[in-house]
């Protein structure tokens, strides 16, 4: 049973952990804008680039631009936590050998009970105390006969 526990948190900790990684990376996509924002006003990339007139530094326009894009990276960071909570929370473990999920820990309901409740719902696979139970009976009766 132990066995069974430590592999459904190995599970959500890779989905965690995965999740965690698109975190890392969608904040530095943000701090490398905000870092172009502020490149640009002390080196002027257009007159860099493309040899046109050299602008004076707008720290006003660089605070603008950082706060848009702050604003921007906190909508987009909030929405993937939303959708990566939907994922974790929908995931459901299903015993493969009656068919019960597990509503709550250690608390099953036949799936299609279940089903008619919730239309959209990610399955995972586990096995309930009682077919566990059986399982072991019948492994330990398939050693006592070889």
């Amino acid at each position: 049973m132990k066995h069974k526990t430590k592999e459904k948190k190995t599970l959500v900790l890779a989905i965690k952990h995965g999740f965690a990684y698109i975190a890392l990376w969608q904040f530095l996509g943000f701090m490398l804008l905000l870092l172009l924002v502020w490149a640009n006003e002390f080196i002027d990339f257009a007159a860099f680039f493309f040899d046109v007139a050299a602008q004076t530094p707008n720290y006003m326009r660089a605070c603008l631009s950082s706060a848009a894009i702050i604003t921007a990276s906190i909508i987009v960071v909030g929405n993937t936590y939303n959708q990566q909570h939907k994922i974790i929370s929908g995931m459901l473990t299903i015993c493969p050998y009656c068919h019960r999920i597990e509503l709550e820990k250690n608390i099953w309901d036949y799936i299609e009970n279940q089903l008619n409740k919730k239309p959209s719902l990610h399955v995972t696979r586990g096995i309930c105390d009682d077919c566990l139970e059986k399982v072991k009976k019948t492994w330990d009766d398939e050693k006592r006969t070889k």
